[in-house]
């Protein structure tokens, strides 16, 4: 599918604002962070964190926990990181997926890497109508706007909650695109270990594509960007070598890019197409 420049394809005056949908306090940077530079002077950028609270207190402990960076300490790394391309942010006050825990047994739900890059669990589905309630506030009533939402490429639970529920936003006044999720899309052992890419993610969504954008990305200063998060850079990429090769891997026409995807709900004719043209 052809891809246009997403600054050419929209009537910016026109929105009220552009609102990117993080599923953790580093997402916007990381999938996006080209573009929330591009769109400077354009339209007003607000970016929604979503996984921004402390966990909760239940009384015990859970040592695999214990590695991860204090929420506090990613807060503040956001807001340098949102402050340095001069976008709006907001924090919920959600739990990461690794700290919630079943409303009724009290146990954490996504207990190993293998159930947190995995279909949400039943037991998450109070988190997921909570979430919905307070993000339909936010982007209803409020003009005429763009939600960039996550993908779920890569499978995680918390990206694929959003990508669900942006659906469910999506009207006449809230136009939809989805964003490629970074670094998983390029680099699949931090998902499930499998290669993983946007169409697969749009068919588990119910999706077909409709249309495809991109943002030019220039690697050092999106380098630069993603450094503010000095405690999630070691787990996701060896050095900065290593992170501005990442940014290189998702190109068009040999340039270096964000990609964004329109998306419209399959028919039963979509699928007949795909089963006639076969694998």
């Amino acid at each position: 599918m052809k891809a246009l420049p997403l600054l050419d394809a929209f009537d910016w005056p026109s929105l009220e604002r552009v609102i990117i949908l993080s599923p953790h306090l580093d997402d916007s940077a990381l999938s996006c962070g080209e573009t929330l530079r591009a769109l400077l002077g354009h339209v007003s950028r607000l970016s929604v964190t979503i996984a921004s609270g402390n966990p909760p207190s239940k009384g015990k402990k859970s040592r695999n926990r214990s590695a991860y960076a204090p929420p506090a300490q990613r807060r503040r790394e956001d807001i340098a990181a949102m402050q340095s391309v001069d976008c709006d942010f907001v924090h919920l006050g959600f739990a990461d997926c690794i700290y919630r825990r079943s409303p009724t047994t009290g146990d954490l739900i996504y207990r190993s890497p293998r159930t947190r890059f995995a279909k949400p669990s039943i037991d998450d589905s109070t988190h997921v109508e909570e979430l919905f309630l307070v993000l339909r506030r936010l982007v209803h009533n409020m003009g005429k706007v763009l939600l960039l939402s996550p993908l779920g490429i890569g499978y995680h639970v918390d990206h694929v909650i959003c990508a669900q529920l942006a659906l469910r936003l999506a009207s006449s006044r809230v136009q939809l695109l989805f964003y490629e999720d970074f670094p998983y899309v390029v680099d699949p052992e931090l998902g499930q270990g499998f290669p993983d890419g946007p169409l697969a993610a749009l068919e588990r969504l119910g999706c077909v594509p409709a249309a495809r954008y991109f943002v030019p990305v220039h690697a050092e200063k999106k380098a630069q960007l993603i450094q503010y998060y000095q405690s999630q850079v070691p787990m996701l990429f060896s050095d900065v070598g290593q992170m501005e090769w990442a940014l290189r891997r998702r190109r068009h026409k040999g340039e270096a890019v964000e990609l964004f995807w329109k998306a419209r709900l399959m028919r039963p004719q979509d699928s007949l197409q795909a089963e006639e043209n076969g694998p």
